[in-house]
């Protein structure tokens, strides 16, 4: 078995957060006293003093910063202070607070582990705030944005941005290979990313495209494998005649057993993908297609190769399902359990995701390319005028809406599926596992108690 190489996958994945964030910093805030908008759901004698508890660092803390500062600007009577910890130990660190009775009033959560705190009771609902002017904020949301915070009927997590993935196509390395147009069916990407690999003199040049440590999990959508469960709620991708769209999906992993996935890894590390940086093989140039977020087109090349700006385009990934759609993913603010004042919590967290907050948030989620909790963010002016600079952008925003879209279930294993998937798709990419031991193997791991 191959080492698994989730820690490479998930930098890339969170450094895009970060990124994300930090390119908010240039924007120039606001304020407007009295802005909130939002009846309050706390009692207006005292002041109430937040802690706001975060993973990143570097440049997004002066966007941090901003934000805290324009909140509590327009929110008097309440004050947030923002802290940071390193992302490595942010779980464990969380998870000792809690249990020492000394948590965060919030904290943003971008890792697969909001279920198992909701199951044991680590993190607070916020259900019995959904009331006066906050009753319809769920409808509110986008779908997918609900779906993806809610476990058992509870909403425990709301995003302050949402993640959609969406496949880019390099136009020039199309028209090298002789391809006139963009694939619109899994066969024409399977076979036009074939044309596109250039290994010469046993070195890697060019990659048609290569899905990676996170090809089942984040393609598992696109063939209507990503929430497989028995009749007891366990993880059940092995079963054909239950779930047939996990084999799909591991079947179409195999064709990429051909290329060199070390010399992929090493592509990936030279231009920073894996250390963090805004460069990665698609933005230098030298990858046919990759699938990827928005802030890949509006921020990672603009400020790492403006060369391929205009010379690459989006389209929804041309899965076995109907489409187009995306798996739902984002930061998420969360209430741990006995954290103080979380009726304020809620009131900073829901203005962090643009509820009564419409304008500031539509001016702040295009400098990052973030797309919005809501379609009302979506619709707004500010908003608009950043998809008719980015055209291709509106292909996200069709995603968050589709029917189609589907948002991971929120269960007692997360992380262990996570895992389970990460390390099934490495080994079944590159030969050392057979599709259906690739599942197997993810349902031994993610129903495991251990």
């Amino acid at each position: 078995m191959k080492p698994d190489r989730r820690a490479a996958g998930k930098s890339k994945m969170r450094s895009r957060r970060a990124q994300v964030l930090a390119a908010g910093c240039a924007l120039l805030i606001l304020v407007t006293p009295g802005s909130a908008g939002a009846s309050s759901l706390r009692p207006a004698a005292s002041t109430v003093n937040l802690t706001w508890e975060t993973m990143w660092s570097g440049p997004t803390l002066l966007l941090l910063k901003q934000m805290t500062t324009a909140f509590n600007a327009s929110h008097p009577g309440i004050v947030v202070t923002e802290t940071n910890i390193p992302s490595a130990t942010g779980d464990a660190k969380l998870s000792s607070q809690i249990a020492a009775g000394d948590p965060p009033s919030i904290f943003t959560e971008w890792n697969p582990v909001i279920g198992e705190y909701a199951a044991a009771g680590s993190i607070i609902s916020m259900n019995p705030f959904l009331k006066g002017a906050y009753k319809n904020f769920k409808s509110w949301e986008y779908p997918l944005a609900a779906a993806t915070g809610t476990y058992k009927g509870q909403l425990v997590g709301i995003p302050m941005s949402l993640n959609s993935w969406a496949l880019y196509y390099n136009k020039s390395i199309l028209k090298a290979a002789g391809i006139t147009s963009p694939p619109t069916t899994l066969a024409q990407l399977t076979a036009d990313q074939a044309k596109e690999w250039v290994i010469k003199g046993g070195k890697l040049q060019q990659i048609g495209m290569y899905p990676g440590a996170n090809g089942f999990e984040y393609f598992a959508t696109f063939f209507g494998a990503l929430n497989c469960f028995n009749s007891a709620g366990q993880y059940d991708y092995a079963n054909t005649k239950t779930c047939p769209g996990a084999t799909k999906v591991m079947d179409w992993l195999t064709n990429f057993k051909p290329y060199p996935y070390a010399q992929v890894n090493s592509m990936n590390a030279t231009y920073g993908a894996v250390a963090g940086g805004d460069d990665d093989p698609f933005v230098a140039g030298k990858e046919g297609f990759n699938m990827d977020g928005p802030w890949e087109g509006a921020q990672n090349v603009p400020d790492a190769n403006p060369a391929m700006e205009g010379n690459f385009g989006v389209v929804p990934f041309p899965g076995t399902v109907a489409g187009p759609s995306t798996i739902g993913q984002g930061n998420f603010n969360i209430i741990p359990k006995g954290a103080s004042d979380p009726a304020a919590a809620f009131e900073f967290i829901t203005w962090l995701a643009g509820f009564n907050n419409v304008k500031f948030t539509a001016n702040m989620d295009p400098q990052g390319g973030w797309v919005p909790a809501s379609p009302q963010i979506a619709a707004a002016p500010a908003y608009q005028n950043y998809v008719k600079k980015f055209p291709w952008m509106s292909t996200y925003l069709e995603q968050m809406s589709s029917k189609y879209s589907q948002a991971p279930v929120l269960t007692t294993h997360e992380s262990q599926a996570e895992n389970a998937m990460v390390t099934a798709s490495n080994n079944v990419e590159d030969g050392t596992m057979t599709p259906a031991q690739g599942l197997t193997y993810i349902d031994t791991r993610a129903n495991s108690n251990t």
